[in-house]
């Protein structure tokens, strides 16, 4: 599939660092392994020419990219294609998110993900990088351990390299190592912003002059997938990028179960290779009709299902973020873990749109950034979703129904009838 970002050597990889914070320490060692390799990849030579060269690093995946995208497209208000051309280096698999727009002169996928678990990858990765010398490098991802982001950054070759830290979040890396990679830092001091707000103010951050570009969510742009989907449906997206994070599939289909009870909605399923044993055992529990397009979709039929949904479910965030930007009705259950950056969507403007239903218990200690105090050795979730039950969620859910579709089934068919 296309869109398969996730392996599960980096899946497991990824979900035993998030559990264990000792591991997630470890990874500054690949500051050092870094230092071997790069020692032995020829740096390039800076040519100066007629446009200045601009390289972007975002190594995240689909959830966060989707939100970035809609920051990213003012790059051209800063970096005017007349004098400048911007080079994008992002996840391969989802560099087709991008290729519509008219941000990027140029787009690289490389395997960011693969390459934290294959050294081979990691040494081609780099060599990609070290192709060129640019005038400007940028690093949206944020400076928070170190992170992907940040080791790629040190690979890249760049007069002037820019990154972006929010003073507000603990820094869990040597702030000597940062200020030698980085030339520029850009520092966001108001607090709890939403993801959209922090990309934007790293644009704003990017020159001097008064840009102010305001948070707007950029409907994405697919064609009409091919797909024989059912008139009216809804999605339930039971998978996450770690298990940490992932709501009992149990719970999952009581929810499912109650949702075609109210609205004789047909279930449809989408995924990848990476969530397809989620997603088997949701199947094998459900008694309700669905239809199953899991590894049968490209990133555009995937995108252009969720926009045509009545309604999503997820506790995964790339679901989501589509769900929201295409203002589809999306209920997402979720820990507190990073409850304001990566839930919330309270930024100036945002009641222009649909808002989101938040199944989350607004806790005292969220926003922990997945460094839970509370977190057992033989716990399998985030002890802050397992709170969640079928009957909180339940409620939540069926009050974003009532709101969009009325109170019954047979309400909706007068209404549908009517209309």
């Amino acid at each position: 599939m296309s869109y398969n970002y996730l392996n599960s050597n980096f899946t497991k990889a990824l979900g035993m660092s998030n559990k264990n914070i000792f591991l997630r320490r470890l990874k500054a060692i690949m500051y050092y392994v870094d230092s071997i390799i790069l020692f032995f990849i020829k740096k390039p030579v800076y040519r100066q020419e007629k446009k200045k060269k601009v390289l972007v690093i975002y190594n995240l995946v689909f959830g966060d990219g989707v939100i970035w995208r809609c920051s990213a497209i003012h790059l051209r208000k800063i970096y005017p294609k007349s004098n400048y051309e911007i080079t994008l280096i992002c996840q391969k698999g989802i560099d087709k998110l991008y290729e519509k727009d008219d941000t990027y002169d140029k787009i690289i996928p490389i395997d960011f993900n693969k390459a934290t678990v294959n050294l081979k990858e990691r040494i081609k990765n780099f060599k990609t990088i070290r192709n060129k010398y640019y005038d400007i490098v940028l690093d949206p991802v944020g400076i928070f351990e170190m992170t992907t982001n940040i080791l790629y950054m040190k690979a890249a070759m760049g007069k002037e390299k820019i990154g972006l830290r929010d003073i507000n979040v603990e820094l869990h890396c040597s702030m000597k190592k940062i200020n030698k990679i980085y030339n520029k830092i850009i520092q966001i001091t108001e607090p709890n912003l939403s993801l959209i707000e922090y990309y934007n103010s790293f644009i704003n951050g990017l020159t001097d002059k008064k840009v102010n570009i305001i948070p707007s969510l950029e409907k994405l742009k697919t064609t009409p997938t091919k797909l024989k989907l059912p008139k009216e449906y809804f999605i339930v997206f039971p998978c996450a990028s770690t298990s940490l994070k992932r709501w009992p599939i149990d719970r999952y289909v009581e929810i499912a179960h109650k949702i075609y009870e109210k609205t004789k909605f047909k279930l449809v399923l989408v995924g990848t290779d990476a969530d397809k044993e989620a997603i088997d055992e949701f199947k094998s529990k459900l008694d309700i009709p669905y239809e199953d397009f899991v590894c049968k979709t490209s990133l555009n039929d995937y995108i252009d299902v969720i926009k045509n949904a009545k309604l999503v479910v997820t506790n995964d965030t790339s679901a989501y973020h589509i769900a929201v930007i295409e203002e589809v009705p999306v209920a997402i259950i979720s820990g507190a873990y990073t409850y304001e950056r990566y839930v919330l969507y309270h930024f100036k403007g945002s009641d222009k749109y649909r808002k989101p239903c938040i199944v989350a218990k607004n806790k005292k200690c969220k926003n922990c950034n997945n460094r839970c105090k509370f977190l057992q050795k033989n716990d399998k979730i985030w002890p802050c979703l397992n709170e969640i039950t079928v009957d909180y969620a339940w409620q939540k859910i069926e009050h974003l129904i009532e709101e969009n579709y009325g109170g019954t089934n047979e309400h909706r068919k007068i209404t549908r009838n009517n209309s």
